[in-house]
């Protein structure tokens, strides 16, 4: 009779169970770094929507001002279609808003809406953009009168009156990202320019 430790000194097949055990761990790691990379590459894609969110938002700034400059030198304001037709201008002389602290644009809050495609919804990528401002002398002015039609004054002094504008501007890209800019653009009244509707 063979004693019952006898079986348990044998080593055949235990080679198997070893390369078992060894590819079981190899799975694991395997899986774990599968997820890790997964995640990694989420995160660099949200990232980069949101950059492309903010430079989309930022470069619509220059375009605003731009608008504003052209609003200021048509006092009575113009629409989408004077200027080709390619921007949803929503109040036609937004220059005369008043600066409001903490207004920031949207979809339901905005002076000019610029869709990236002509003729697109809001459930497309676009920009919204709102504009308020406020007047102010520069160093030297004097007198300010109000300039009935305009409705914010021209100076009559060399110093000069000027008119801050907060632009805010909120673009909306792919996959919910969303970045808001503001800047804000001085203009010196008097320097209008010509009105080219």
């Amino acid at each position: 009779m063979k004693p019952i430790l006898h079986h348990m000194d044998n080593q055949n097949g235990s080679a198997m169970v070893i390369a078992l055990i060894i590819m079981a761990l190899l799975t694991i790691i395997g899986h774990l770094a599968t997820r890790s990379t997964t995640l990694e590459v989420q995160t660099a894609t949200n990232d980069l929507r949101h950059k492309l969110a903010f430079y989309e938002a930022d470069g619509m700034t220059e375009m605003a001002a731009e608008l504003l400059e052209q609003n200021l030198a048509c006092s009575l304001g113009f629409t989408n279609t004077e200027r080709g037709g390619l921007l949803d201008v929503l109040v036609n002389d937004f220059w005369k808003n008043d600066m409001i602290p903490g207004r920031v644009p949207s979809d339901a809050v905005r002076d000019i809406r610029a869709p990236l495609l002509k003729d697109s919804d809001d459930t497309q990528p676009h920009t919204n953009i709102t504009v308020g401002g406020t007047t102010g002398f520069g160093t030297g002015s004097a007198l300010q009168i109000a300039a009935g039609y305009e409705g914010k004054g021209k100076s009559t002094a060399g110093g000069g009156a000027f008119m801050t504008f907060d632009q805010m501007v909120q673009h909306r890209g792919n996959f919910n990202a969303e970045a808001c800019v503001t800047t804000k653009w001085r203009h010196v009244i008097g320097t209008e320019g010509i009105c080219n509707k």
